[in-house]
């Protein structure tokens, strides 16, 4: 395995130079350097040590996960997060390797330190759940030459491998769905544009409108907002605000909990699903059964996305010439009881 003073004789720089890249220290090192020095650990393979004084870098036979949130207990309110978790415990176990559970926002505040605490010399490698888009921590940590494969998200970064459904063509299947049934004013539920997922459903979701023949309103699409507390009641009050002729009579959800809430806003508001509103939407969670009206959706193999990641990585770690691979996984219709046939919207 390389050592720091290999990548410093080879870069042609100091011992020092070279740990003020490790340690995000870009102030005191020129762009040219910064670039040379990350460029040449990649083709090394240097692996810094943990932060500590006299350890030395070592197979940990332990994975990085990064999660955006753990706050609000996840494991029992974010299905998605429980089921892919569960999948990459298992087949790490399996595998004789242990998992470390982290925090996005403990990588935000000076990436390049966090990069140092947090991952060197304790982790071979990092899953990345559902990052954002040209997320400045993912751009940081495929510089440094670290084996990541992301979740839920596609990659934008050709080197990086990736595990998700096929959002686009799950999108175009549950707005077709709607179209079978007769209704030809379909909008779209979301929250936050940085969300790699939503812009694909979105974009799948308009193209089986378009390919249909129908339109779609910019007063139909909710994708651009931010998602807060009262957000499923800002969706209903626009809806309400429509003269009712020109309401949407279904939405695409891009998930179920999102779905779910936009639900039991519509009701509180007293507007019926499905009677005067249909909703399809994408995960099959828990919430999509527990939803009144339970939910018709697209399951995701959630299970089988976290475990298959675990494999990728691990396939990365050990061979570091592999090239990235793109995974995507077929989802199935739930049929349940949240969308009826357009003649029977009034």
């Amino acid at each position: 395995m390389a050592t720091i003073r290999e990548v410093a004789k080879a870069c042609g720089v100091s011992t020092a130079t070279v740990s003020h890249v490790l340690n995000g220290r870009f102030e005191r090192v020129g762009e040219e350097t910064r670039v040379r020095v990350l460029t040449t650990m990649r083709e090394l393979g240097y692996r810094p040590p943990p932060m500590e004084e006299r350890q030395k870098a070592i197979n940990t036979r332990n994975l990085g996960f990064i999660a955006e949130d753990l706050s609000y207990s996840p494991i029992f309110t974010n299905s998605y997060f429980a089921y892919i978790l569960d999948g990459i415990l298992e087949a790490a176990g399996l595998q004789g390797w242990s998992t470390t559970i982290f925090i996005q926002r403990m990588w935000h505040t000076n990436i390049g330190q966090s990069i140092r605490r947090n991952y060197d010399g304790r982790c071979d490698g990092l899953l990345l759940m559902a990052p954002a888009f040209e997320s400045e921590t993912v751009n940081m940590l495929y510089e440094r030459g670290i084996p990541m494969v992301m979740i839920g998200a596609t990659s934008w970064i050709k080197g990086i491998s990736s595990v998700d459904i096929d959002n686009r063509a799950t999108a175009i299947a549950a707005a077709s769905y709607l179209i079978e049934r007769g209704h030809t004013k379909i909008g779209f539920i979301a929250a936050g544009h940085k969300s790699i997922s939503s812009r694909e459903r979105e974009e799948g979701y308009r193209e089986a409108v378009a390919a249909a023949g129908l339109q779609t309103r910019p007063d139909w699409v909710f994708s651009r907002w931010e998602y807060r507390e009262d957000w499923p009641k800002g969706v209903v009050d626009a809806f309400l605000a429509m003269p009712k002729s020109e309401r949407p009579t279904a939405f695409v959800g891009w998930n179920d909990v999102l779905a779910s809430q936009v639900v039991n806003a519509f009701v509180d508001c007293g507007v019926s699903v499905p009677r005067d509103v249909s909703i399809v939407s994408i995960d099959d969670g828990p919430e999509a059964s527990r939803s009144l009206p339970a939910l018709t959706t697209f399951r995701q193999p959630l299970q089988l996305i976290g475990k298959r990641s675990v494999e990728l990585l691990i396939d990365h770690i050990a061979d570091g010439g592999r090239f990235a691979e793109t995974v995507r996984f077929s989802t199935h219709l739930v049929e349940r009881q949240s969308v009826a046939h357009a003649r029977s919207v009034s």
